[in-house]
């Protein structure tokens, strides 16, 4: 909210002065923002990023607003139908418009984007909002991304995970993840690729994705906001220093499972090294992507307030963080396995630099060349050379020259290592004016050797030409920097020899995160490393240990615990997640009578969040590795957000207690808990009926349009099932889907249970409009504020906390009062 005030009422006041603005010619109320600096043209010139007679060309595109672009979600049954659906009804419909003189495109798909599921849309958004084609298109994109069948992704960002290569039941771990669409990326491959709407292809998936943040904020955002549209049982979302990731262990055997609890880790550090071998593996992964924060002048399109605010400095004084992360990605990474290492940066001190001193210290590294892969990709190879330059843009002195004795990365500016914000205030300023290479109290900066180039050869056998770099002039793009490194090997596991020494300055460690959507990425403040002694899980020092001995925990004995705290002493304060006994428990086995259940479906996977171990509130579904790591690591120590697919949500619906079973599919695990549901369950409707059920709240049985649906729920007992239309299809297409929603069944009406944004988006999928009772009388939401500029929903926090389960109280309610509720919130 807005402060007021105290020299009176607005009408009192001048009004405010009209400066230029950018995007609208009669003025607005924000600064123009020069989109120009001396330096940063003088610095990329010098790197000879790009040959002399593009540099024109280069800035011109990046003085232009970016385009439009999405994906479709691949692993969504939708996923095809809604592709025709663009390209049979929306091309036609925005092709040969003008706009002020100018012809407007139509979308139209990235070329190098496997199945041409990626588009791209070059108009401006002035355009969107005044053309009625494009604001239906517009309308289309708000709900069908909120639905969660549709990314609002930047083209570049979307080329590290292909890149990744991740195929269904691979390990994979994105170490700096927030806000989370490379992460959704990650976990729609592990979930394969579109069936077409048809069934067979779609059980429990077994892969893994753990997505880290060292942010706890951009945890829960990155749950809320991101992973929640494409659920997995095998996801697990972790806050930590991306630089002190812990070693994960897995049990070699079923007998050596654990509970999750601190308790559990003191006894695994009693044992000896020898015992502890014998019963527990290293957790490594498949496919590790380092999308590292950086200085991120490759945004400079979308956030513009760079070209005042960028200064040599701000991508130096990464290096250092960056490569750390880097170092402990390939401790993590399987032999055989895949990391990419990405940037939206151009400077070789973030890119190259990083990636040579990584292979230096690794020799089991290899720069993997991908030139055959996303064929139709406009790209330029990595730099072999490049110039380390000070503030005033001369040659920096090697450390070699240098009579300090321990190097330490420059920082341009001392008092605060946040960098700026993008909004074109300046906050550099003033901060050269010390003698070129002093700090303030005048003593010499030293710097990192490994910012300088390697000699040539050694360049070329490190194949740093086969870095991919990605310019805005090329496929009008932002600007990116991606590197795939493999380890050799793959023979199985990773030798106990192997030792990956870190950077040793340990009391400059720095927080590692990624930034959010929208922008620029940011420099990350230091923490603190001395925390007090507290009786929880330490890290082994990862130098020089092997990746067996990482993984097995030290425990502080001493004290009593006031908070849980775990990492540099941050507290930590999840709830627990505890599995519950499978059919063994009553809640469970009431589920499956009611549902209908096969008895192949992974019961002992189930598990809830609350100390007491009892289903209070909701049910999550894991996959059999998860838990696996569940059982063999205290949730403290992972510093675990989040983990599986909500599968049922308690809905105590009747005071009288006369509904056979309290609980509901809830709709985001109704995709993984379908294959194993027999027909008892399953409602059959037909289009029209679909229509019926959209237009209302709530239907009595005698109102149905289809006699047979009629029929067929007065023959079930009342509760949550599901609703089937077989060969939907939407009006301007012929593209048929198989669909299947939440329902619920009273005792004498019927109504989805489905989210008003998601009923919205089908809907105006399949009927051409919005007929949903909350949409009557108001227009389609095209401007900002709407969910095509964020994705936080009104009615989610989003700072939210995924635990929920504290405590619960059944709150029954009257049959009629059912009647009413057709949409319950999300959770």
């Amino acid at each position: 909210m807005a402060r007021h005030s105290k020299r009176g009422k607005k009408g009192d006041q001048p009004s405010k002065p009209r400066t230029d603005s950018r995007n609208n010619a009669s003025g607005g109320n924000y600064n123009v923002v020069e989109q120009t600096n001396a330096k940063f043209e003088a610095y990329y010139k010098a790197q000879n990023i790009v040959p002399e007679a593009e540099w024109e060309e280069l800035l011109t595109a990046f003085r232009r607003p970016l385009p439009t672009t999405f994906r479709l979600t691949t692993s969504r049954p939708t996923a095809l139908a809604l592709n025709k659906h663009i390209e049979k009804v929306y091309v036609p419909m925005m092709t040969g418009i003008q706009h002020e003189g100018v012809d407007l495109s139509p979308p139209k798909p990235l070329q190098w984007y496997p199945g041409q599921l990626g588009w791209q849309l070059p108009i401006q958004k002035s355009a969107l909002r005044k053309i009625e084609a494009f604001k239906k298109f517009q309308h289309f994109l708000v709900y069908e991304t909120d639905a969660g069948n549709i990314s609002r992704q930047e083209a570049v960002s979307m080329i590290p995970p292909l890149l990744l290569d991740v195929q269904p039941g691979h390990t994979a771990l994105d170490m700096c993840a927030a806000p989370g669409s490379k992460s959704v990326q990650i976990l729609e491959d592990l979930h394969g690729p579109p069936t077409d709407g048809k069934e067979g292809a779609s059980k429990v998936p077994q892969g893994l994705l753990i997505a880290n943040d060292a942010d706890a904020k951009r945890c829960h955002l990155l749950v809320h906001q991101s992973l929640h549209r494409v659920p997995g049982t095998g996801m697990m979302v972790t806050n930590h220093d991306a630089t002190q990731l812990p070693s994960l262990r897995l049990p070699r055997s079923e007998r050596n499972k654990l509970k999750f609890t601190n308790d559990d880790e003191r006894k695994v550090a009693k044992l000896g090294k020898t015992e502890f071998e014998k019963k527990f593996e290293p957790m490594l992964f498949d496919r590790i992507l380092a999308d590292v924060p950086c200085s991120g002048d490759g945004t400079l399109r979308k956030n513009m307030g760079i070209w005042g605010d960028w200064t040599v400095g701000n991508g130096i004084g990464l290096h250092s963080l960056q490569l750390r992360i880097l170092l402990r990605g390939i401790q993590l990474l399987k032999p055989g396995g895949r990391l990419v290492y990405s940037t939206c940066s151009m400077n070789p001190m973030e890119n190259e630099s990083v990636v040579s001193a990584a292979l230096a210290e690794c020799p089991d590294m290899s720069i993997l060349p991908v030139t055959e892969e996303l064929p139709g990709l406009l790209r330029r190879p990595g730099l072999t050379t490049w110039k380390v330059l000070d503030n005033s843009l001369a040659d920096a002195p090697h450390p070699s020259s240098t009579p300090d004795s321990e190097p330490a990365v420059i920082e341009e500016e001392e008092e605060s290592t946040e960098p700026p914000k993008g909004k074109g205030k300046g906050k550099g300023k003033g901060k050269e004016n010390h003698p070129n290479n002093q700090d303030k109290k005048g003593a010499r900066k030293t710097w990192l050797a490994s910012l300088w180039p390697p000699s040539e050869q050694v360049a070329k056998e490190q194949g740093l030409q086969h870095g991919l770099r990605l310019y805005p002039h090329l496929q009008d793009t932002g600007a990116f920097y991606v590197c795939v490194l493999v380890k050799k090997g793959g023979g199985g596991e990773a030798s106990s020899k192997e030792e990956i020494v870190e950077e040793k300055n340990e009391s400059k460690r720095e927080r590692a995160a990624s930034p959010v959507e929208g922008e620029p990425e940011t420099k990350k403040s230091k923490v603190a490393e001395a925390a007090e002694e507290q009786n929880v899980v330490a890290e082994v020092p990862k130098e020089n240990v092997s990746e067996t001995e990482v993984a097995k925990p030290v425990v502080v004995e001493a004290g009593e615990v006031a908070k849980p705290m775990m990492g540099a002493g941050r507290p930590f304060n999840e709830e627990p997640y505890i599995y519950l006994s499978g059919l063994e428990d009553e809640q469970i086995k009431i589920c499956k009578d009611f549902f209908d259940i096969s008895d192949s479906f992974p019961f002992d996977c189930l598990l809830v969040r609350n100390a007491s171990g009892a289903a209070l509130r909701s049910i999550y579904l894991t996959s059999t590795l998860t838990k696996s790591i569940l059982s063999s690591n205290a949730y403290t120590r992972m510093r675990l957000i989040s983990c599986g697919v909500k599968l049922f949500t308690r809905q105590d619906s009747s005071k009288d207690g006369t509904y056979v079973c309290k609980w509901r599919i809830n709709s985001e695990g109704l995709e993984v808990i379908r294959p194993y549901l027999g027909e008892k369950r399953i409602v059959n409707a037909g289009m029209a009926q679909l229509r019926q059920l959209m237009e209302n709240v709530s239907i009595k049985f005698e109102d149905l349009l289809e006699e047979e649906m009629r029929k067929q729920v007065k023959g079930l007992e009342a509760g949550s099932a599901v609703l089937r239309i077989q060969g939907a299809k939407g009006a301007d297409t012929e593209a048929e889907e198989d669909l299947y929603l939440a329902f619920w069944i009273s005792k004498v009406s019927v109504n989805l249970m489905v989210e008003k944004v998601e009923k919205s988006a089908l809907s105006l999928r399949l009927y051409s409009e919005d007929c949903t009772p909350h949409a009557r009388g108001k227009p389609a939401p095209t401007g900002p504020g709407t969910a095509a500029h964020s994705f936080v929903k009104k009615d989610t926090p989003a700072t939210t906390e995924t635990t929920e389960e504290k405590s619960v109280e059944e709150q029954p309610a009257e049959e009629k009062k059912v009647e009413e509720v057709v949409e319950p919130s999300k959770e």
